[in-house]
């Protein structure tokens, strides 16, 4: 009675045992790319969801746009709102550079950032709609990019958005 593996078992062991730790292996770094994907993505619809709601109760509360100090069609925009309330007239929403972050100023004061360090704004372009009636039309259009610290191409994330303002004019 022979007892033991022979040369052939171990080598044959070997390989299932080398296939299912490859596929093991696969199958964590595709779980680490995916979490990548959504911390991510995570990040930039926050971002997104803010500049939204901050550009939603500004208009909420503006009287009119100043057409003559607001860029539109082209990036990077700037937006001008007269507003009603004289302490924070006008608000201005613009970049702080060309790939930079969202930020308000109100009555001529200090920049308040609406984004942070992690997300980048690539594109911002505001288009003036507005109509013949009494209502001022804003269409915004921007690209938030995760900003990737890592070097890893996992971090890499980008995203477009697009929102309408409705402006009542004096």
């Amino acid at each position: 009675m022979q007892r033991g593996f022979t040369l052939i078992e171990t080598i044959l062991y070997i390989l299932i045992i080398g296939m299912i730790l490859s596929t093991l292996g696969l199958f964590l770094n595709h779980l680490l790319q995916a979490r990548a994907k959504t911390l991510a993505s995570s990040d930039l619809i926050t971002a997104a969801r803010t500049i939204q709601d901050v550009l939603g109760h500004a208009a909420r509360a503006a009287e009119g746009i100043n057409t003559s100090t607001s860029t539109f069609g082209s990036d990077p925009g700037i937006l001008s709102l007269n507003m009603v309330e004289v302490g924070v007239d006008p608000t201005v929403f613009s970049l702080t550079g060309a790939d930079g972050q969202l930020q308000v100023s109100e009555a001529g004061g200090g920049n308040i950032l609406l984004t942070t360090d992690e997300v980048a704004i690539t594109n911002l372009v505001f288009t003036n709609l507005t109509g013949d009636d009494d209502t001022g039309i804003i269409q915004v259009q921007f690209t938030l990019e995760a900003v990737n610290t890592s070097g890893s191409a996992y971090f890499d994330y980008e995203q477009s958005f697009e929102t309408t303002l409705r402006i009542p004019l004096d």
